[in-house]
């Protein structure tokens, strides 16, 4: 019994340190904190609903009726952003959806190391305009466009190496 709760303890680790958003590389103050709250605001929408879910299951034990809870839709999702070049990426993601006192979800100032990945909050079905480029004084940027109800992961090359790829 005690390995049993051994294994399911670390199971449970890995798993909440797997769905942890890295946002890390984000130089931004505001879209610091603008990731923080999409992030806290997912986490009380979930652990709410998994208190709904186990209440009713323990209400069904006990009464013998079964209690149907609707779940909210989801408001954010996870986004992977990937750099596959072997230079420092310098990335802007700019949309034109509206946070709260009017101010965009826009997510300003990521620095990505070579071949590194990174986490982010996003709302689902937004269009971001992904601007990136390896050279911090270059006149253009590379353009990526995705909408983040298609979009889970996206791959960050300079045009010189590949241009940006959608998956």
């Amino acid at each position: 019994m005690n390995r049993i709760f051994r294994y399911s303890l670390i199971f449970v680790s890995l798993t909440v340190i797997w769905s942890c958003a890295v946002s890390g590389y984000i130089t931004d103050p505001d879209s610091i904190q603008r990731q923080k709250k999409m992030h806290s605001y997912r986490t009380g929408v979930n652990i709410g609903e998994g208190f709904l879910v186990v209440g009713s299951a323990i209400g069904a034990a006990f009464t013998g009726i079964d209690l149907y809870t609707q779940t909210q839709g989801r408001a954010f999702r996870k986004l992977k952003l990937l750099n596959d070049s072997k230079d420092t990426l310098f990335v802007n993601m700019v949309t034109d959806y509206q946070w709260k006192d009017s101010t965009y979800f826009d997510i300003r100032e990521i620095v990505m190391p070579p071949l590194m990945s990174m986490k982010l909050i996003v709302p689902i079905g937004v269009a971001y305009n992904i601007y990136f480029r390896n050279d911090y004084n270059a006149p253009d940027d590379a353009k990526v466009e995705i909408n983040t109800s298609d979009t889970g992961k996206v791959r960050l090359k300079p045009e010189k190496e590949r241009l940006g790829a959608v998956e």
